[in-house]
């Protein structure tokens, strides 16, 4: 990975991450698919073999439309057997170990041959084994690269038409590879074609479909900002194309600014040409970047509605680290897209989203949180990418973690900004009263005082009453207001509680004094994140946030665009 340097210190670092290792691109030969498209499928895995195998079983229909099917699995240093279950499942032509950290720098190794064919019937089927964990953004490079190595680059004789990538957890109707080859081969200028993703655990849902990049805010969203050049003719696109009920309806090619790579069709002899994706940025905002690179030379990127991709939403799957990667990427990607003079206003939007969410979540006992807003701009500002280098939190039960947090028998703060807060702290009270109870310990339940938002109704439920029981807490409320929010917490700036229980990351009330944070997910009781809190962990964090600020600014200001293409 690229060292520390900073936003303005040179395009040069840039230039060689993105780059092919060969710059000169054929301009004679393989210019259009041939009759049967030579198609080779990447997917990416880490740690899920069953999923990959379903991918795997689901590729097997795509290849009775399409014979001339390659398939390259790339496992990222699985440590729960990936490459042996897919080598004794499927028997693949060749297992592949690739030694090297840096994915731009493959050293690939034969380690098995099978010449009798894979189960499946693929044209060709092999394992990439990566010994170190590269990312989704080093796993596809790695693919790239295998691709460039056993096939050939564009004008090659064995060079491929087109490489299909495709995420580990995903599920494919049969003719999904058939509709992204029907929209790849109705233009040459084509160079990506996306699929609509539709939600795996609802298959009526479709949750992605067009996507556009606005340079002015460096956002992106479903529909173009206005003045963008598919504007006027994506808002008549979505004005004509309706049932009789008024439900959209998704059919026909549609020209974007961006497409996932969870189901992504990549014309080869447009991939030799552009390049490979930028290694810094480990996962998050890789594929978006490099469909922005292709519109940046001028090559049409489109979304083919009728080619589903059954996924997962990327919303239910992101954390706070997972969100450190989007925030620190996403920077980069601005550079490589926006052009001056806009460049320079469109980070310091960036840059004040990410601080001012910064900067709440220090007050709202998120410290984790703010750690990792406010590192994904430090990093990203002085170029830092690869994996982040965070050490593992401990996880407590929830009698554990009050032991913890010497809490047990004393003042406890359940902390509801809303309805759903409001029900999970009459469920964990429960949780932990039972656990007291049945252990003999019930003198050490605690003192428990729900602080919730004036405008959280109390849940209707079956159970015990908040307000009524034996144990039954003190109710506090609080309104927006800051004035408000300090008159609620007067008494405990003398008394301060042992504990305070955030549930799901949601915190809106800026408790100042209380040493420990207890982080609940609704998901599991017994999974407790403790954090370090109070008001003096506060000040040394935004003393920090002071001093980020200052580099911010004089970064931003100094920022130049940086080309990423060849």
């Amino acid at each position: 990975m690229m060292g520390t340097q900073s936003w303005a210190d040179g395009v040069a670092v840039q230039e060689t991450q993105t780059k092919p290792t060969q710059d000169a691109v054929p301009t004679t030969g393989g210019t259009a698919p041939r009759a049967t498209a030579v198609v080779v499928a990447v997917v990416v895995t880490w740690n899920r073999k069953e999923m990959v195998a379903g991918v795997i079983d689901a590729l097997v229909a795509q290849a009775r439309a399409c014979p001339s099917l390659h398939v390259v699995v790339v496992d990222n240093s699985s440590t729960d057997g990936t490459s042996d279950y897919l080598t004794k499942k499927y028997s693949p032509e060749r297992v592949v170990r690739n030694a090297t950290e840096a994915a731009l720098s493959p050293s690939f190794v034969d380690e098995t041959a099978n010449e009798a064919g894979n189960v499946p019937g693929f044209a060709s089927f092999t394992v990439v084994r990566n010994l170190h964990n590269l990312g989704g953004c080093g796993g596809f490079n790695t693919g790239f690269k295998y691709v460039e190595h056993r096939f050939g680059r564009f004008g090659s004789q064995d060079a491929p038409d087109f490489v299909w990538l495709l995420d580990d957890d995903i599920d494919l109707p049969a003719e999904a590879l058939t509709k992204l080859l029907d929209a790849a081969k109705s233009d040459q200028s084509i160079a990506l074609v996306g699929s609509r993703t539709v939600d795996i655990g609802d298959r009526r849902s479709t949750i992605e479909s067009t996507i556009y990049f606005d340079p002015a805010s460096g956002l992106m969203g479903p529909d173009p900002a206005p003045g963008h050049e598919f504007a006027d003719e994506h808002q008549r696109w979505i004005d004509d194309t309706r049932d009789e009920a008024g439900n959209r309806v998704f059919s026909g090619v549609r020209d974007v600014d961006i497409v996932s790579a969870c189901s992504m069709l990549a014309r080869w002899r447009d991939v030799c040409k552009v390049g490979f994706w930028d290694e810094r940025f480990f996962i998050y905002c890789d594929d978006a970047d490099w469909c922005l690179r292709f519109r940046g030379q001028g090559k049409r990127v489109v979304c083919a509605l009728d080619a589903i991709v059954f996924h997962t939403p990327w919303t239910h799957k992101l954390t706070s680290e997972r969100g450190y990667y989007l925030n620190r990427n996403l920077a980069w990607m601005i550079r490589h897209n926006v052009k001056e003079p806009m460049l320079r206003r469109t980070l310091f939007k960036w840059a004040a989203r990410l601080m001012s969410q910064a900067k709440t979540a220090i007050l709202n006992r998120r410290i984790h949180e703010a750690d990792l807003l406010m590192r994904a701009v430090s990093d990203s500002i002085r170029s830092k990418g690869g994996k982040l280098d965070t050490k593992p939190t401990d996880r407590y039960t929830a009698l554990q973690a009050l032991g913890a947090c010497n809490a047990l028998g004393k003042n406890v703060v359940l902390v509801c900004p809303g309805r759903h807060a409001y029900m999970q702290a009459e469920l964990f009270r429960a949780h932990v009263i039972n656990g007291l109870v049945q252990g003999g310990r019930a003198s050490e339940i605690p003192k428990w005082i729900v602080l919730a938002h004036v405008d959280s109704p109390a849940p209707e439920h079956g159970g015990e009453s908040p307000a009524a029981g034996q144990h039954r807490p003190e109710l506090r409320f609080y309104e927006h207001d800051r004035f408000n929010k300090l008159d609620a917490q007067l008494d405990w700036l003398r008394h301060p509680p042992q504990a305070v229980v955030v549930f799901d990351g949601k915190s809106d009330f800026p408790m100042l004094r209380g040493m420990r944070t207890m982080h609940v997910s609704s998901n599991d009781y017994d999974a407790v994140r403790v954090e370090r809190d109070g008001l003096r962990v506060k000040l040394g964090l935004i003393a920090r946030w002071f001093v980020l600020g200052v580099r911010v600014v004089w970064s931003v200001l100094r920022a130049k665009r940086i080309e990423a293409s060849v």
